[in-house]
């Protein structure tokens, strides 16, 4: 229980303290509640999407029976803690109270952290081509990687962790189960504008870890920290661009010779560019 605790009542180391009644875990485990089965896949195509009704009634355009399927692998993750794992004899109803803290009569959150969604296809810094950040931009001993400081608008740094997905028969998925590489194999990684801005919409910018990368730049910059530099980069941005000239858009700010002015602002606000 010790894992990942997030509210400790006894006021105990929150590592290796005794728990007590009123603790909280926040448990995210590969082999536990992780949900990473593909049939239903979780997120709809554009087929499904019509067919769902989700079209005009948005529900995230994701499958709520995947969510089900989830949920009731966490549900059972839990009881398998408390009944075989508990050396406390603390009762089931200390997880499921209806009180719960996350609002919910399951204990669960009410929405659960999906690690892998959507991802942009951004746009270059001059011009309309697609841009996506690619493992060379960010694995050491690499070559072709391109250096994003010139339009840098945050920094991050984490592994490569990337957790595969499956077929309930084990038929081939076709999807990178695993990549495990480790920080000192990642060079800080530099957040560019121009993964921020997504191609064909000019008054959008993405604040968390649908920005344009690859699959494998996205299990390291997908992470915690990651998310609120990127999330923090483009509240900035927002604000910057609400003192500049009416009408322009962040696909303008490089071509239009903005960047620096841009930098000073976010540097001057907190947000760190460089390692």
């Amino acid at each position: 229980f010790n894992y990942r605790r997030i509210v400790s009542k006894g006021r105990t180391d929150p590592f290796y303290g005794t728990p007590v009644p009123g603790d909280l875990t926040l448990v995210n485990w590969n082999r536990g509640n992780d949900w990473g089965i593909m049939n239903p896949p979780l997120i709809l195509t554009e087929e499904r999407l019509v067919a769902s009704g989700q079209r005009h009634n948005w529900l995230g355009g994701l499958d709520v029976s995947a969510l089900k399927d989830g949920e009731n692998h966490a549900l059972l993750f839990a009881e398998w803690l408390m009944e075989t794992q508990s050396r406390t004899g603390y009762p089931l109803s200390l997880v499921f109270a209806e009180d719960s803290l996350l609002g919910t009569r399951s204990g669960l959150s009410l929405y659960p952290y999906i690690r892998e969604g959507r991802r942009i296809l951004g746009r270059a810094a001059y011009g309309q081509a697609e841009f996506q950040m690619l493992e060379q931009d960010i694995r050491v001993g690499t070559s072709g990687g391109r250096d994003f400081s010139p339009t840098a608008v945050g920094v991050t740094h984490y592994a490569i962790d990337m957790h595969g997905c499956r077929y309930r028969n084990w038929e081939p998925s076709l999807s990178a189960s695993s990549a495990p590489v480790n920080e000192f194999s990642v060079r800080p990684i530099v957040i560019p504008l121009e993964a921020l801005i997504p191609q064909k919409v000019d008054n959008l910018l993405i604040g968390g870890k649908g920005i344009a990368v690859s699959h494998i730049v996205n299990a390291a910059t997908r992470t915690h920290y990651g998310e609120w530099t990127i999330g923090s980069a483009a509240g900035l941005i927002v604000a910057w661009l609400h003192s500049q000239d009416p009408g322009l858009i962040p696909a303008q700010i490089v071509p239009q010779g903005k960047m620096a002015d841009l930098q000073r602002y976010l540097v001057a606000h907190g947000q760190r560019l460089h390692w």
